[in-house]
């Protein structure tokens, strides 16, 4: 019997994606987990591997195509064998279905990849606050895979084609990416300042501000919300009528961690090749309270209660450009993690969202959420439940402040490196008293950390 080829959860805000190029032809021989297509939405790009062994009998989703999470692409079965879906004739490229007139498609959506036999003329509507373009426009000057995405940002930062032509791609087969792209503009504009250090001296993501251009003389601009907003826009609303939201906030020292840190952040990075930040302590202590607050590591399924043994902690990160949204990576088992794992683990993951090269199976399984808004100079966020978790910690600002010490019977006034953090718990299940002490353990694990890195 033929087993399916899925499209599958790319994340937990994503419910479509593309097509980019099948590695395989029908009639070729797959090994299980062997990769057999490429898949690409807005925020990931990942390689799909075949179900089982044995050949690729058909490809019925062509390249180019856009469909729906759970869409079947393919069948993969034994030589010989006649797919369920096709006659395994399908072609790979988009080229070889019905012609049609080109249809403008809005440009959040994920990449189209139907091209036409030859170039064609451009048809983008220049009407200001226009966001459409040709589906056929998918390729450069030279020939390069273009998606609609980066096609728009180098119109709205003025980069012409043939300069769209010289930006080296890190996408599959050198395909331009929305952050290839922007790192060239940044490049390119002459006396760009840096961004300001914050406080928390970590390795602060450059996020860049989402903008959008309103024309001289208009009062609004209105443009279709793209796929993944509007997933983000139902996830919301949904994980506040699905919980009953409290927050908690704490205050905590960082200035014990800070000595250890600072002692130890050269050699680390020299060690490891990635920072030694406060992300990675509190994740680390986040991670063994998590082990002794049971309630909080846990889930509501239906009317019953749901204690996990695992502790998968999901790091939310931010992804920059005019479309941005957030992903929420998974680090299985951070509890059994020293500092560096931890480190390395946060580094990599991170990364390879940005990148949108982050496997899907890596961003699902948390049952338990950490973010740092601090990270941009945010003093705490009230960030809304990551479902199906209980619970979710935010970090704010790490600077010197002046704080009031008793010091051998005498007030005295001390500068200590703190911050505000909150928690953010579904009251459901986790009791104000519940949070509070949970909050209380991970502020101790901070403050009396003594674990060299």
């Amino acid at each position: 019997m033929a087993d399916k080829i899925i499209m599958p959860q790319l994340g937990e805000s994503i419910a479509e994606g593309t097509v980019v190029r099948w590695l395989k032809e029908p009639g070729q021989e797959v090994r299980k987990d062997e990769n057999v297509l490429v898949i690409s939405t807005d925020k990931v790009e990942a390689e799909i591997p075949a179900p089982a062994s044995g050949v690729l009998l058909s490809i019925d989703v062509a390249e180019g195509k856009t469909v729906g999470v759970g869409t079947v692409l393919g069948y993969v079965g034994r030589s010989g064998e006649t797919s369920p879906g096709g006659d395994g004739r399908h072609s790979k490229s988009a080229s070889t279905l019905p012609s049609t007139p080109p249809i403008a498609v809005p440009v959040t959506r994920s990449p189209t990849r139907a091209l036409p036999a030859e170039p064609a003329p451009r048809q983008l509507d220049e009407k200001p606050g226009d966001y459409q373009l040709a589906a056929h426009e998918a390729t450069s000057a030279a020939g390069r895979f273009v998606s609609p995405l980066v096609r728009r940002i180098a119109q709205e930062s003025g980069v012409s084609d043939a300069e769209l032509d010289r930006v080296p791609g890190t996408g599959n087969h050198g395909r331009v990416t929305k952050k290839d792209l922007l790192a060239w503009v940044d490049n390119q504009r002459a006396g760009r300042v840096a961004a300001p250090a914050v406080a928390n001296d970590t390795v602060i993501p450059q996020v860049r501000a989402p903008s959008v251009s309103i024309p001289l003389g208009a009062r609004e601009v209105i443009k279709p919300a793209s796929t993944m907003r509007k997933a983000i826009m139902q996830n919301m609303v949904a994980s506040k009528q699905t919980s009953a939201h409290v927050h908690t906030f704490f205050d905590v020292d960082w200035t014990n961690v800070e000595k250890i840190r600072r002692a130890h952040k050269d050699r680390f990075k020299a060690d490891e090749g990635v920072s030694l930040t406060y992300t990675v302590f509190m994740a680390a202590a986040v991670a063994q309270c998590l082990r002794r607050h049971s309630y909080v590591n846990a889930e509501i399924r239906g009317t019953d209660l749901v204690f996990k043994s695992d502790v998968h902690l999901g790091m939310a990160v931010a992804i920059d450009g005019p479309e941005p949204g957030l992903m929420v990576p998974v680090i299985k088992h951070a509890d059994q993690m020293n500092l560096r794992g931890l480190a390395r683990a946060i580094s990599d993951l991170a990364a390879r969202v940005r990148a949108k090269k982050i496997k899907p199976d890596e961003l699902s399984g948390s049952t338990f959420t950490l973010t740092n808004p601090g990270n941009f100079g945010s003093i705490i966020g009230t960030p809304v439940i990551n479902q199906p978790n209980v619970g979710i910690l935010a970090m704010g600002k790490i600077e010197k402040k002046p704080v009031v010490l008793e010091v051998d019977g005498t007030d005295v006034i001390a500068v200590r490196l703190r911050s505000v953090i909150s928690l953010g718990f579904d009251h459901r299940l986790v009791d104000g008293v519940t949070a509070d002490q949970f909050m209380a353990d991970v502020v101790k694990t901070i403050e009396t950390w003594s674990a060299v890195p």
